[in-house]
């Protein structure tokens, strides 16, 4: 049977930032991981870890959080989707601010990859932070699933 730990990417393998770095560090980093496979497609990270002082995970920063910051470049009504309180935007505004909290969804290690599925739908994320014995070990992404989905069925 296949595990949570066998699909996950490893924490040591994926990007961090601290949480008052700047959104455009984030793509920077964000940046980093992608590189072309053999077949000229395109694979890299589609999140970055976000980590405090201490080095807990307190976050997850997504492509779409990002896209968001481009959205604060512009002049929106308040009442347009989120307001942040920061008077920093876009690429100035810290990662804290457009961050996803990790409390939103996570899983253990030794959970099914079935739970894993149920929160990656009913949280509407692409990635769960695995967590082991309080600590964070590794990442769960919708396509880590998608890879042994064959499996499932």
């Amino acid at each position: 049977m296949v595990t949570l730990r066998d699909i996950m990417v490893p924490v040591e393998e994926y990007s961090v930032v601290q949480e008052d770095a700047l959104v455009k560090h984030a793509i920077e980093v964000l940046k980093k991981s992608f590189y072309k496979d053999e077949h000229g497609g395109i694979v890299g990270h589609r999140s970055v870890l976000v980590i405090n002082k201490k080095g807990e995970l307190v976050g997850i920063v997504t492509l779409r959080n990002i896209l968001k910051a481009v959205l604060t470049k512009f002049d929106l009504p308040d009442n347009y989707l989120w307001i942040y309180s920061v008077n920093a935007s876009g690429g100035n505004m810290p990662v804290k601010s457009i961050m996803r909290s990790t409390r939103i969804a996570f899983v253990d290690v030794d959970d099914s990859i079935y739970k894993a599925i149920d929160l990656l739908l009913t949280k509407k994320v692409n990635s769960l932070p695995v967590i082991e014995k309080g600590k964070l070990v590794g990442i769960v992404r919708t396509i880590d699933i998608f890879g042994i989905i064959g499996m499932l069925l």
